[in-house]
C-alpha cells in the first residue's frame, strides 16, 4: 500500500516454524486484517526489457485479489541494486482480467511468470502492515511495510528494520526483485 505512490517495505525469507509462530504472535500484538489468495502475473515490456539489468528494478503485473483486480507498476530504488529500500508504485483497478490481458497482448507485452501466494495481513499500531506470505514454489516470507512515511525514507526503512528485530528477526535475507525475480531465477530464466 503505497503512500503518495511511494512504498517502503522489507521482505525476507523465513522458515515454516518461524512463520507459524509469527502468526500467533502477531494475533496477540497486532490487529488481524485478512487472509487472501493472490495471483500476480508479471509482464515484460516490448520496448524496455525489465530483465536486462542484473537486478531488475521495474515490474508490471496484473494482480488478482479475488474481489479486486489491478494493473500495478513498480520502480524500485536504487535502480539496478541488489538491495532496494523503496519504490514508486502506480496502480489502477479494472473489471476484467481477460480484457486487460487482451490489451497487454495487443501492445506486445509478454507474460514472464505467475506468483501464487496466500497472505495473512496484520496491522501494527496503524503504522506498519505485516504480511505473512506462503508462496507456491518459494516457501515462507514476512513483509513489513510502512503505512506512513515518517520523516525521510531512510528513517522509515530503519523503523521497519527495528520492528523486524522486535519480532525476533535479526538477520534479513532480502529477495532481490521480489517473488517474481526469485521464481525466474529458480526456473533458470534469470542468471542472478
Amino acid at each position: 500500500m503505497a503512500q503518495d505512490n511511494i512504498e517502503v517495505e522489507i521482505k525476507t525469507k523465513i522458515g515454516k516454524k518461524k512463520f507459524e509462530s509469527l502468526k500467533l504472535k502477531l494475533k496477540r500484538i497486532s490487529k488481524f486484517k485478512d487472509k487472501i489468495h493472490h495471483i500476480d502475473t508479471y509482464y515484460n515490456s516490448p520496448t524496455k526489457n525489465f530483465l536486462k539489468p542484473k537486478y531488475p528494478y521495474e515490474w508490471l503485473s496484473v494482480r488478482d485479489r479475488g474481489e479486486k483486480l489491478t494493473l500495478n507498476y513498480k520502480h524500485w530504488y536504487p535502480p539496478g541494486k541488489k538491495n532496494t529500500t523503496h519504490c514508486d508504485e502506480y496502480e489502477i483497478v479494472f473489471d476484467s482480467i481477460e480484457q486487460i490481458e487482451k490489451i497487454l497482448k495487443a501492445l506486445d507485452f509478454k507474460k514472464l511468470i505467475t506468483v501464487d501466494k496466500t497472505r495473512w495481513t496484520f496491522i501494527h499500531n496503524n503504522e506498519i502492515e505485516i504480511a505473512l506470505d506462503e508462496v507456491k514454489g518459494l516457501g515462507y516470507f514476512i513483509e513489513v511495510e510502512a503505512l506512513r512515511n515518517k520523516g525521510d525514507l531512510k528513517q522509515t526503512y530503519n523503523n521497519l528494520e527495528e520492528f523486524l528485530k522486535s519480532l525476533g528477526i535479526k538477520d534479513t535475507t532480502i529477495i532481490p526483485g521480489g517473488y517474481a525475480a526469485e521464481m525466474l531465477r529458480r526456473k533458470g530464466l534469470m542468471k542472478i
